[in-house]
């Protein structure tokens, strides 16, 4: 093997850039971000002629090169399917392509935050994922089927991972050409990591994971959020949703008897007043060993027509995939599972 050859042998995506001279590594980083397996002579069906070398350095690339590999498959009666990627030090995470074309992207192996009705914080974290890390789920995502939106909504809180997961969102416009405008970055939301996201030169969309807007209450679904008041990391959040030009989007997990009260809307409402955003009221998917349920159909429907009374929209989020445990709240660190059940 050459040294060039052995310098991009599983260096992810981003290896490309040595393996090939510009602009032959653009397209070659396009066609397997495009989800295609292709080979050194697909460049002649788009004009690029390859030297034998670079055919052969290519190649060995196509072989070996993404640094994660799908390890097991789950597919979804709902057509949704959970791949659960294994990464080159034998850690493990989730993403789930969904049939509406989105892919749900994990940034760390684990999540620190902890929310008590969220499974992916179950065993804290254990380390951040690279950018080829991250962008390489929406290459294993593509070739089970077509992507064309992407929610940084799986394992991890993304802004405690931000320069790997912003530079992922600008790799994701050029290499899987997919707009900024069409990313979301999910976070639990904190001053100082929305202030920096505006220093960014490409900004995903962004959503809030509010789930209550009782200080005190979200302190304990959220133990390790960012503690800063809650109308400071609203105001922050609009001033970076304004800079983006998207209204920002409200999440909120329902929780039957935690967060879906008459108060709580209340508190939500009074939150919200001028800030330009939608809210996403998610119904509560159960995770083993949660104590948690769903309020019924009724009560949430009634809280989203409340809210919309007070001028902000609303609408009623069903999670993809609930039976293949890839719905919102359920993605976890398998191996922990396993290794503790």
């Amino acid at each position: 093997m050459t040294e060039a050859a052995a310098n991009v042998i599983a260096s992810g995506l981003s290896g490309l850039r040595a393996a090939l001279p510009e602009p032959k590594a653009v397209l070659a980083r396009r066609l397997v971000a495009a989800g295609r397996r292709p080979t050194p002579y697909d460049f002649d069906k788009h004009g690029l002629r390859l030297r034998p070398e670079e055919q052969a350095i290519l190649q060995q690339w196509l072989d070996a090169g993404l640094v994660t590999k799908v390890a097991r498959e789950t597919r979804s009666k709902d057509g949704t399917v959970k791949l659960l990627l294994e990464l080159r030090d034998g850690k493990k995470v989730e993403t789930v392509a969904m049939p509406i074309g989105a892919c749900c992207v994990s940034t760390q192996v684990g999540c620190a935050v902890g929310c008590r009705f969220c499974a992916s914080g179950l065993f804290g974290v254990e380390r951040h994922l690279s950018s080829d890390e991250i962008v390489e789920q929406i290459v294993h995502a593509r070739r089970v089927m077509p992507i064309d939106r992407i929610v940084f909504m799986g394992m991890g809180e993304p802004s405690h991972n931000l320069d790997n997961v912003m530079h992922a969102v600008e790799r994701i416009r050029d290499e899987v050409l997919i707009s900024p405008k069409k990313q979301t970055f999910s976070t639990v939301g904190g001053v100082k990591p929305l202030e920096r996201m505006r220093t960014f030169a490409v900004k995903p969309c962004l959503a809030w994971s509010l789930h209550t807007a009782n200080e005190t209450k979200r302190r304990e679904l959220l133990p390790r959020a960012h503690k800063d008041p809650l109308p400071e990391i609203a105001a922050a959040a609009d001033a970076y949703a304004r800079d983006v030009g998207t209204p920002i989007q409200i999440e909120w997990t329902m929780l039957a008897g935690v967060n879906d009260g008459d108060q709580d809307v209340e508190e939500l409402c009074a939150l919200l007043q001028g800030v330009r955003c939608y809210v996403n009221f998610i119904v509560y998917n159960p995770v083993d060993g949660l104590p948690f349920t769903a309020p019924s159909r009724e009560r949430i429907v009634a809280m989203v027509r409340a809210v919309k009374s007070r001028g902000i929209l609303a609408t009623i989020r069903d999670s993809s995939g609930p039976d293949a445990e890839a719905a919102c709240g359920q993605l976890r660190l398998r191996d922990r599972v396993a290794a503790d059940s």
